[in-house]
């Protein structure tokens, strides 16, 4: 399958209701998710006309039929999943099909993907679900096994501006090798998350409180993106055996916690739950 198929489906109503956007870059995959959900939804006579009411609200994120899901932390987990399902099951608001943009589904947790699995099994009428990911070899076989795959060729905007790029790679790096995630990065600077998490890192393995001063103020989101490649750092390292499951715990609670606490506590309670725990390591 490609997009002039895809696109042919959209203009003729035939389009099915779960896709898998695999490939290329974030930024290219929505592109063109949105352009179907305009397709979709569109009020003109050439669709997308852009200019009408539908094809506006869905430009500007504000189409109550057309929506993007996108990992809170480090994982895309059950619980939001399933908060995500009530969405899902809800009437059309003003639209043709309710079109969903699931972004970074190959951070789906197993419990998530097999929650998912039962919402596109038994879809209301109407609805597109796709999944954007980088390599749909992570998702679960049967999630794969159940949808219609459009792969996305390298050359979109991550590749054409970023990749080759000491920043990017290092971005690339701290994201785990999500491409949305190092996306964000880009934008505050590889080399001063890479930065902050190594001054805390070297606190908490000092297990000098007072040492943890120099990293704050930290706002809200720039919290998120340190304990995200916080998180990255110990997921690897657990594997090679150098990081204990605890210490990723911590930081999963800690990014958590960010959404209704100060980022300064949070960081501070992360550091001292890594304290008790004797450090970091396994």
């Amino acid at each position: 399958m490609n997009k002039e198929v895809l696109e042919r489906a959209a203009h003729s109503g035939r389009m099915g209701h779960f896709y898998i956007f695999h490939g290329g870059s974030p930024r290219d995959r929505r592109d063109f998710a949105l352009r179907l959900a305009m397709i979709l939804n569109c009020q003109g006579l050439e669709k997308p006309c852009h200019v009408c009411p539908s094809c506006r609200k869905i430009q500007s994120g504000n189409h109550p039929d057309v929506s993007i899901l996108e990992p809170l932390k480090a994982s895309l987990g059950i619980e939001q999943v399933l908060n995500w399902q009530e969405t899902v099951y809800r009437k059309h608001y003003e639209g043709e099909y309710k079109v969903f943009l699931v972004e970074q589904a190959d951070a789906l947790t197993a419990a998530a993907a097999n929650a998912l699995l039962k919402i596109v099994e038994e879809p209301p009428g109407e609805t597109v679900i796709i999944l954007s990911a980088q390599n749909a070899e992570k998702l679960l076989a049967t999630v794969r096994s159940r949808a219609q795959l459009l792969y996305f060729a390298e050359g979109g905007e991550a590749g054409e501006e970023g990749e080759g790029r000491p920043e990017w790679t290092g971005a690339l790096r701290l994201s785990g090798g999500s491409y949305a995630l190092a996306e964000q990065m880009m934008h505050h600077g590889p080399e001063t998350i890479a930065d902050w998490v190594g001054r805390f890192r070297r606190a908490v393995g000092a297990r000098d409180f007072v040492g943890l001063f120099s990293l704050f103020p930290v706002e809200s989101e720039e919290a998120s993106l340190y304990l995200q490649a916080l998180a990255v750092q110990f997921e690897q390292e657990m594997i090679q055996g150098k990081s204990a499951v605890s210490a990723l715990l911590a930081v999963r609670d800690a990014l958590s916690a960010l959404q209704q606490a100060n980022s300064r506590l949070v960081i501070e309670v992360l550091a001292l739950r890594l304290f008790e725990q004797g450090g970091y390591g396994a």
